[in-house]
């Protein structure tokens, strides 16, 4: 048992050095740079309040595209990356259980997920002075476990195809920016509307909704309560399965 933490605690360090002098790292910086630049543009306007920053801002650039680009970039190369690397096979054969060496993968790339959301979420939210500061508690328990959410799909599709990256990219282009922004109940697919629930209903004293009369009405929103359930259950449900596929999978591209 003890021999087992050790290899399990050595492939959690070496996950996370590796990923984070990576390609990865290098576009994360570059994107939440741009970001925050657009940020301070905002910060600029005659009237800046919370309620334009998270509706302006924060929502459309955070929420649905900088949350999910750190998902795919840790979470679609967890296991992703070592194949596209040819290095799945010492993973392979290593004395650790192929669902350990998944989960041990899985928290690391969730750590590192987690770091990011969190450490940009209040960058920008600094950035954006007073109206940001009022914010940031209000989008970090929303901004996490949605990163969360992403990173253990995006982990799941780099397990089980070869090219995890481009299809988790697809995903999310056609799933969460175009379903998303379809009405009805179809933007339900969406991890991002679930992000957006939990982030109106916890600000609810600053009336934040959709941008616009009939946005608004066609969002059809579910209660804080139920989006956290939802996507707490997608992150344990999702990482269960990824397992049970890790575990039973041949990997003949690996040898």
């Amino acid at each position: 048992m003890k021999t087992t933490l050790s290899a399990c605690g050595h492939l959690f360090w070496l996950t996370i050095r590796r990923q984070l002098c990576s390609r990865q790292t290098l576009a994360c910086v570059a994107l939440t740079g741009l970001c925050a630049l657009i940020v301070l543009a905002w910060s600029r306007q005659a009237d800046p309040t919370a309620k334009k920053l998270a509706e302006q801002v924060l929502v459309p650039t955070f929420v649905a595209f900088l949350m999910p680009i750190f998902a795919i970039c840790y979470g679609a190369s967890g296991i992703g990356g070592e194949r596209e690397d040819q290095t799945l096979i010492y993973l392979l054969i290593v004395p650790i259980t192929r669902p350990l060496v998944y989960f041990t993968k899985a928290l690391a790339g969730l750590a590192l997920v987690a770091g990011w959301t969190g450490g940009s979420l209040f960058l920008l939210c600094r950035l954006a002075g007073v109206p940001g500061l009022k914010l940031f508690a209000m989008f970090l328990p929303a901004a996490l476990l949605g990163g969360l959410a992403y990173a253990s799909l995006f982990l799941l599709v780099g397990a089980v195809f070869r090219h995890g990256t481009i299809i988790s990219l697809v995903y999310w282009f056609f799933l969460e920016v175009l379903f998303g922004n379809l009405p009805g109940i179809v933007k339900r697919v969406s991890v991002a509307f679930y992000v957006r629930c939990m982030i109106y209903d916890s600000g609810g004293d600053l009336q934040l909704g959709p941008l616009g009369r009939v946005a608004r009405e066609m969002f059809l929103p579910v209660s804080g309560m139920a989006a956290t359930a939802t996507l707490s259950a997608a992150v344990v449900a999702l990482l269960a399965l990824g397992v049970l596929l890790f575990e039973t999978r041949e990997y003949r591209d690996a040898c």
